[in-house]
């Protein structure tokens, strides 16, 4: 389905929907068959080339979702990131207009027209409105289009505030398979590292000093499958899924 999730088309011309490596075949358009060529590192970087092949020289227009992660008025990101930079063809800067969230850009397209632009990334606070009793006095990381968590695989402690200090962003090829890690300080002083979600619980928890490094290969930890670790009989209940937030959370108490 990534082809299809990829791209959408009318007669009119053709939707860029998600920033992947690809090389698709997105069917006629104004009346000519049409490859799209999209080379990119994203999300862990933002640049985005897309080269457009269509079969003749053709003229339709090529619409590049442009991302707004400001979509509920319950959560702020601080600081906001929005838009696309840099939009060039052939290098050269040109005039878009947007309509319905995408970047329109129409003229008459031959094979090797290139498309280039940037996707804007930064480290991001994520706090819920007071409304929401579960986040209130806690924030959550984000970079780009991905959510952090914090682990225990990772950190001896996970309970304590995040400190107001910068959080940078950090490509590790060491970690994961290779992922961009967020660094930044607990409130006592000691690092701080977030891993993006969708690798969360695939570790045993590190021992006490080791941060990121001795224990960063994947090794399926009890949890990695979906079950719940039991928690101590002392231990303070955190929900129904209390188990996992003892070793892996999104959101994190602020200093």
């Amino acid at each position: 389905m990534v082809p299809t999730w990829a791209y959408a088309k009318d007669k009119g011309g053709v939707n860029v929907n998600l920033f992947i490596g690809s090389r698709i075949n997105v069917g006629a358009v104004a009346g000519t068959a049409v490859e799209m060529v999209q080379k990119t590192n994203y999300p862990w970087e933002g640049a985005v080339s897309i080269t457009v092949n269509p079969a003749q020289a053709t003229a339709f227009a090529v619409r590049i979702r442009v991302p707004d992660r400001a979509t509920s008025a319950l959560y702020t990101a601080v600081p906001p990131v929005r838009g696309l930079e840099g939009l060039t063809v052939n290098g050269k800067a040109v005039q878009y207009r947007m309509k319905k969230g995408y970047a329109v850009v129409e003229r008459e397209w031959a094979a090797g027209d290139r498309i280039d632009f940037v996707l804007p990334l930064a480290v991001q606070r994520v706090t819920g409105d007071d409304k929401v009793e579960a986040t209130r006095g806690k924030v959550a990381l984000r970079y780009g289009p991905l959510v952090y968590n914090v682990e225990k695989a990772d950190q001896p402690s996970i309970d304590q505030p995040l400190a107001a200090t910068p959080v940078t962003a950090e490509w590790r090829p060491d970690l994961l398979g290779g992922v961009v890690a967020l660094k930044g300080q607990w409130r006592d002083g000691t690092p701080m590292l977030a891993i993006p979600n969708y690798a969360r619980m695939n570790r045993l928890p590190a021992e006490a000093g080791a941060v990121g490094g001795t224990n960063s290969g994947v090794n399926y930890a009890i949890g990695a499958q979906g079950q719940v670790v039991a928690a101590d009989a002392s231990a303070e209940s955190e929900g129904p899924d209390h188990g996992h937030a003892r070793h892996s959370r999104v959101w994190i108490s602020m200093a």
